[in-house]
């Protein structure tokens, strides 16, 4: 153990240690033999640009180019190396990135391909109610407050008796005090339901006009409604929602692209399940018979 405590075996470890460290630190030593190295060519270059110029809408300069480049180095070395470590193979994270990145260039395959204008018009035809207009009610409506009413229905129902009976009644005088919208005009659905939920706005679409009627729930409590104009669902025109036609297509063109993958995938390499699993997957009784 004498050597252990000899200046000169200091120092030739201290040699060792510091060589190794340069060694695996000089980018100009010769490349192992079997790896592949970090290619840059013209593609690459072309990719940075394009990504820089749809983020900031202006090509790279000079300058922000090397950077770019430099950077793109940087994490290609880095990831190489991560790989090899075996870094990523139990990360949750990156193994979530992976899958997301896949399936973005899966559903970008669809996009090489333009729909014709045959195409999107027959389309258009065959979905014709995703494109329509949607019908439109204007309404003005009367609040009953839950919470400062025993009964607000019972309420609700004796102003309804009260303003039928009187025609020159002031609604305005009438009810609770509500912090929203009284009145809306030419709301479609989508935007009754947002202030007042959804089986209130599906209530709302079939009620008379030029009459109170209710009472109606929200999820605020009571109200009567005074509908005083419809506009029933109208088919546009194809040239008019065009590019809505183009973006549906797209979008149902990447899902089944995507689903269609993915069944190759399950097919290549399988996909099992414990028994313990599978019962979890199956529907339920109450499932079963909502689907039928």
């Amino acid at each position: 153990m004498k050597v252990l405590r000899e200046p000169l075996f200091h120092f030739v470890v201290a040699g060792v240690v510091l060589f190794s460290a340069y060694a695996w630190l000089d980018g100009s030593r010769p490349v192992a033999d079997g790896v592949e190295p970090v290619r840059i060519g013209k593609g690459e270059i072309q990719w940075l640009k394009e990504t820089y110029s749809s983020q900031w809408l202006r090509p790279p300069g000079a300058n922000e180019l090397q950077g770019l480049v430099t950077n793109l180095v940087e994490e290609e070395l880095l990831a190489r190396e991560a790989q090899a470590m075996g870094l990523g193979d139990d990360d949750t994270i990156i193994r979530r990135r992976l899958a997301q990145k896949l399936k973005f260039l899966v559903e970008d395959t669809s996009r090489l391909a333009e729909p014709t204008d045959a195409e999107l018009r027959r389309y258009f035809e065959a979905n014709a109610a995703r494109f329509e207009d949607s019908p439109r009610v204007s309404f003005s409506q009367i609040y009953f407050n839950p919470e400062n009413r025993k009964d607000a229905a019972e309420d609700a129902g004796l102003v309804l008796a009260e303003l039928n009976a009187d025609a020159g009644a002031d609604a305005a005088e009438l009810g609770d005090r509500f912090l929203l919208e009284a009145e809306m005009t030419r709301a479609d659905r989508q935007a009754i339901a947002n202030v007042f939920g959804d089986d209130f706005a599906d209530a709302l679409l079939t009620v008379e006009t030029g009459k109170w009627s209710g009472p109606l729930k929200s999820g605020y409590g009571t109200h009567l409604v005074f509908v005083s104009a419809k506009e029933t669902a109208r088919k546009p025109a194809f040239e008019a929602v065009r590019d809505k036609v183009v973006a549906e297509w797209r979008r149902e063109s990447e899902q089944k692209v995507s689903a269609d993958y993915l069944a190759r995938l399950r097919q290549k390499y399988g996909v099992e399940f414990d028994d313990s699993v599978r019962a979890m997957l199956e529907p339920q009784p109450a499932a079963k018979v909502a689907a039928q």
